[in-house]
């Protein structure tokens, strides 16, 4: 029996098995040691190519390895072993593959501890590329970085010294099949609506802005081909086609090009479904908007849209719970619901509201305010127990509620009203008692308006720690001054001395350096604050001056028991107060400076005043 015996062959385990047969020893025994191997390949059976590892790195351009005329063969050469006369395998290698092979996974496991030696990458190659061969892969075939991941973790292992784990590597990548791009519609205005938490399955109003793409028909592509590692051409499956159909009117504009066609609204507005054709309307007018039947509505208060709703039952609700309208223009008719919000530039109300319902508008005008409002004008009928916030409001009738505004014009007011503005209150009758009114300076809209009065006490409280800050630095500074100067002078002899410098020396002039410029520092942010309150001071001037102007008229002059007037000043920061009695007339109550330390003011009361 010829022992070691070398041989070429396309495959190993065949020439075993016929080597075993021959010299009669069972094929268990018998192992081989992989010694190189070559690859040819030809295009059509034409001419056969021979090429060595780099070589066919030119299959890992995409274009060739798809080539259906690829043909591949490799040759091994081999050393045949008797297995009891050489070490066993140090490692145990399993191959695994995605489900369509197209990537080629190796896992290295030691089945022993294993110190590092200079050939285990050899070793490992070798392991890897013969279970290759057991299952039909290709060696050296689209192996892309598989060398250098072999040689990054040889350099780890060098580090580590010893092998004793899994470790799994990416051997070879063929190419997925490209998915096709299936027909599509995609109703992008539709889309837009899901970032509200109330829009779900239902028959919702889908608005749509100008310019913007409203619909879109996605082409149907072809996918690609791929191919697997065993060369298996893997098939792509044929686009999906839609029968839909859309039909637009002359709102929409059509736009084209190889990957869809788009359609593009012309206006803003609301898109419906009119016969099978997509129109968009600027005008909707419905009886009811509830969850059932539309859902809310978001139409944008910058787009050019109106909204009707009209329901005169008074059993029935125009405007449904947790309902929110939003458009450019809003007109109901009929009753608002608990939690409805009105969202629009301009708001018309006729009938009931919740009072946990909400409007909020620039113009907006109501039959009966009970809920809550923010509004630029705002005009009522009656208000009961609402709360509005409004640069000028105008009520008929005011019982029980919250305004706040920078001018209140109100016919009657009956009881139980809190009425507070900056520059004017006018009522021309009060009916009732329980009512508050008060000039102030009322923050409305402006969230970044900050609070002057606590700023300004804030900036002082800063200052006045800042300051004691300082003066304990400066303290410091003070008294180290003339040891420092000393430590700098023999760091410098020590320096020319070539010697060095004690750290204790070092220490201490960086501590007092460091003094020196958080002092520098503070007085900086000192002078900050100072400009600050300055400016916070000539802005507090400014609303008093307003304030000096504000005034409360009382048109009838009359007023029963139990009405309060307030003035609220900044600077002093106090409140006057003036309860009316019922024998007195008065028509206009404003403020007034006494003195000249502009500190000291007092309410004055006209009985004849003309507006």
């Amino acid at each position: 029996m010829e022992e070691n015996k070398i041989l070429y062959t396309k495959d190993p385990y065949k020439d075993l098995l016929s080597y075993a047969n021959t010299n009669k020893i069972d094929i268990d025994k018998l192992d081989y040691k992989l010694l190189s191997f070559s690859t040819s390949y030809a295009f059509d059976n034409q001419t056969w190519v021979k090429a060595n590892e780099k070589d066919l790195q030119i299959f890992e351009e995409n274009e060739k390895f798809l080539d259906l005329n690829l043909n591949i063969q490799q040759e091994y050469k081999i050393q045949i072993e008797i297995k009891e006369k050489i070490p066993s395998s140090k490692f145990k290698v399993e191959l695994n593959t995605n489900e369509l092979v197209t990537i080629l996974y190796a896992n290295v496991k030691a089945n022993e501890k294993i110190v590092y030696h200079e050939k285990i990458a050899l070793e490992i190659f070798e392991a890897i590329y013969k279970q290759m061969i057991k299952e039909g892969f290709l060696l050296g075939f689209r192996i892309f970085d598989f060398k250098k991941q072999i040689i990054e973790f040889n350099t780890k292992l060098k580090e580590n010294k010893i092998f004793d784990y899994e470790v799994k590597f990416e051997v070879s990548k063929g190419l997925n099949p490209q998915n096709p791009t299936d027909e599509e519609i995609k109703f992008h205005y539709i889309d837009k609506l899901k970032q509200h938490e109330d829009i779900m399955n239902r028959n919702y109003v889908a608005p749509i802005g100008k310019d913007e793409i409203a619909i879109e028909r996605i082409k149907p592509k072809e996918g690609k081909e791929g191919r697997d590692l065993k060369l298996k051409i893997l098939k792509s499956l044929p686009p999906k086609i839609t029968k839909e159909q859309v039909n637009v009117s002359n709102n929409f504009s059509i736009k084209e090009d190889e990957k869809s066609i788009q359609y593009i609204a012309n206006k803003d507005g609301f898109i419906i479904n009119k016969n099978s054709i997509y129109e968009i309307e600027n005008h909707l007018e419905f009886d009811k908007v509830d969850f059932k039947s539309t859902g809310s509505i978001w139409a944008g208060i910058d787009k050019q849209v109106s909204i009707v709703v009209k329901n005169t039952d008074s059993l029935e609700e125009a405007v449904g719970s947790r309902i929110t309208i939003e458009a450019q223009e809003l007109e109901v008719i009929g009753n608002v619901a608990q939690d409805a919000v009105l969202r629009a530039k301009k708001i018309s109300l006729q009938g009931n509201m919740h009072q946990k319902s909400k409007i909020y508008g620039q113009d907006v005008e109501v039959d009966i305010l009970k809920g809550y409002c923010e509004a630029t004008d705002f005009k009522a009928q009656s208000l009961e127990n609402g709360i509005v916030k409004a640069k000028k409001v105008n009520i008929k009738k005011a019982t029980g509620g919250e305004i706040i505004a920078d001018e209140i014009y109100i016919e009657e007011l009956f009881d139980n009203c809190t009425c507070s503005a900056k520059k004017l209150i006018h009522v021309d009758k009060i009916q009732g008692s329980g009512n508050k009114m008060s000039i102030e300076y009322t923050q409305i809209f402006d969230q970044k308006d900050e609070n002057v009065l606590q700023n300004l006490e804030f900036g002082k409280m800063e200052q006045e720690k800042i300051k004691n800050e300082m003066e304990e630095i400066k303290h410091t500074i003070s008294i180290s001054k003339d040891s420092v100067k000393l430590l700098q002078q023999k760091s410098k002899e020590f320096l020319s001395a070539n010697k060095p410098v004690p750290l204790a020396y070092k220490n201490t002039i960086r501590d007092y350096n460091q003094k020196i410029e958080l002092f520098n520092n503070l007085k900086i942010k000192l002078d900050n604050l100072q400009e600050k309150e300055e400016q916070n001071i000539e802005k507090i001037k400014r609303i008093q001056e307003e304030l000096l102007q504000a005034k409360i008229i009382n048109k009838s002059g009359e007023w029963p028991d139990l009405n309060e007037v307030k003035f609220k000043m900044l600077h002093p920061n106090k409140e006057l107060v003036y309860v009316p009695h019922k024998d007195e007339k008065i028509q206009c109550l404003k403020i007034e400076k006494i003195g000249e330390d502009n500190l000291t003011y007092e309410i004055r009361v006209f009985s004849n005043y003309k507006e």
